[in-house]
């Protein structure tokens, strides 16, 4: 009986996005949508840190390094401290090279900074789903 719920949430994963700029999250929205995930946004760090705790997770994270007020490094590490092997795509209007190396050298995260356009942003989420947990 469960074998349906298994290869509709296969079909559909979803993924969590942290972005506290609404025209950004209502675009990373549009772009996972297209790809077939079901988008769940974040706009503080708050309420995504409590359902990290509290729910089985998302198959991949979008996370923005700079939300109103704070950097997100605390947001990654409880990220990898709960699913070790989540992918993570940092959509950042700062440039890569500004984040801390734990970030950029970490296996399961790519960095794509905004002002690259939508091409990268879409390899990513590409790239997170081949990855990410079900995935082939």
């Amino acid at each position: 009986m469960s074998e349906p719920l298994i290869a509709e949430l296969h079909l559909h994963p979803g993924v969590w996005i942290v972005e506290d700029e609404p025209a950004a999250a209502a675009l990373a929205v549009d772009m996972c949508s297209s790809a077939g995930l079901q988008p769940t946004v974040f706009s503080a760090p708050l309420p995504f840190l409590a359902a990290l705790r509290d729910e089985a997770g998302p198959r991949a994270v979008i996370l923005d390094w700079r939300l109103e007020r704070e950097l997100s490094a605390a947001l990654f590490m409880a990220t990898r401290h709960r699913h070790p092997r989540l992918p993570v795509i940092y959509w950042t209007g700062s440039l890569s090279s500004a984040l801390p190396a734990m970030i950029r050298d970490d296996a399961l995260t790519v960095v794509v900074e905004k002002g690259d356009g939508a091409g990268p942003f879409e390899r990513a989420i590409a790239w997170a789903i081949d990855v990410g947990p079900g995935a082939g």
